[in-house]
């Protein structure tokens, strides 16, 4: 109820400032924090030329950030830190979720008017590649341009290395911001007697941090248990269990395994959804698993039972299953790294020795299955 009352705040101060040049956002919770954007007129008229934009923050922190584009991947960050009573700009290129990399070549320098002043760090920033980002021309004009915001609070990093080690933000979150509402006339630096009462407020997408983590760990929970331990264990039981039911125990635990891992891609794409990675190699690869194993694998078991029980041999459905399944099972071992990749190993959430243990029970699992199939081949044939 409470983030309803500050969405109608900022609705209705939109409204309330017709003739405002600058959008500002201030993060939930975090009202020290204040970032302010400016597009020139002549930059919006012809898509091309500078941005300006501003970071402020009331207290002392480790880092801030503010980045072009609706999540980490792809995004191009501007990371703000102090040593003494200066501050340093270092863009960077965001990768995922872990420590977006020092980009020579982003065209973007601090203005006057930055620096640490009573305690207060303000980074002025010009950025003359911003009107380009993703490859393509920025639409200038839209009324819901995606930015994304992060801090790390603490000891200030006290550097000018532009390629200095920051570690993990304590909070993030995306706004949207209407670049009508930030255009005004044009200036060499639009935060000289920056007037309060021309700033617009950006609108704020509500994420809920701690549900996406508890997301976050349930779907790697749900596909590991899924990929690396129940469906190669359960298809190995056609290999081992000596019982005349021995179809109806497969198709039993595939059919487990299959809501585990539906489940698990709910959770995911949910996920995707809410930092908007749909797009991510991880995400395509993980729909195309998820859709043929649901889509084709019951469909091509039943089809070769019923062809047994007419033939007593295998029809070509048999091949079908079993080579589609052992390689769909193969791309999701592989894209469960890939989620590792994306949420960042080294990281507080993925140390690299969970990645390691599950490397290691997964390059287990596949030795024991190709050691059984092997042998279960040899004796059929020696037979």
């Amino acid at each position: 109820m409470q983030q309803l009352h500050h969405l109608l705040a900022y609705w209705l101060s939109s409204l309330s400032l017709v003739s405002a040049q600058f959008q500002g956002f201030n993060p939930f919770g975090n009202n020290e924090l204040t970032y302010t954007i400016r597009v020139p007129q002549g930059t919006a008229k012809s898509s091309i030329g500078p941005i300006y934009f501003q970071m402020n923050s009331t207290r002392p922190v480790e880092w801030l950030a503010l980045g072009q584009g609706a999540a980490m991947h792809g995004s191009s960050m501007f990371v703000v830190y102090t040593s003494g009573e200066n501050v340093t700009l270092s863009p960077r290129a965001g990768t995922g979720h872990y420590e977006p990399l020092y980009d020579k070549h982003s065209q973007a320098s601090l203005i006057n008017g930055s620096g640490v002043h009573n305690g207060v760090i303000t980074a002025n920033i010009r950025c003359d590649g911003c009107s380009f980002s993703g490859g393509g021309t920025v639409n200038l004009s839209g009324f819901f341009s995606p930015w994304i915001w992060a801090i790390k609070y603490g000891a200030p990093l006290n550097t000018k290395s532009l390629t200095a080690r920051i570690a993990e933000h304590d909070v993030f979150g995306t706004f949207f911001v209407n670049l009508t509402k930030a255009t005004g006339s044009d200036s060499d630096n639009p935060f000289v007697n920056l007037d309060k009462t021309s700033i617009t407020r950006a609108f704020p997408e509500i994420f809920d941090h701690d549900g996406f983590d508890r997301k976050r760990t349930a779907h790697t929970v749900l596909m590991i248990i899924a990929f690396v331990l129940l469906f190669p264990l359960s298809a190995l039981a056609l290999h081992v269990l000596p019982s005349t039911q021995i179809v109806r125990i497969h198709a039993t635990l595939q059919l487990f395994t299959l809501a585990v891992t539906v489940a698990g891609f709910g959770l995911g794409v949910a996920m995707a959804k809410d930092v908007h990675l749909l797009k991510h190699h991880h995400a395509i690869i993980g729909i195309v698993v998820v859709a043929c194993l649901v889509l084709f694998q019951p469909g091509m078991g039943l089809l070769q039972h019923r062809y047994f029980r007419k033939t007593g041999s295998k029809g070509p459905f048999a091949y079908l299953h079993r080579w589609l399944g052992r390689i769909m099972i193969i791309l999701g071992v592989v894209n469960v790294g890939f989620g590792f990749e994306i949420t960042g190993i080294g990281s507080s959430d993925v140390p690299k020795g969970a990645v390691i243990a599950y490397g290691a029970v997964a390059g287990v699992i596949a030795i024991i299955y190709v050691v059984i199939v092997s042998l279960t081949r040899r004796r059929v044939t020696s037979d």
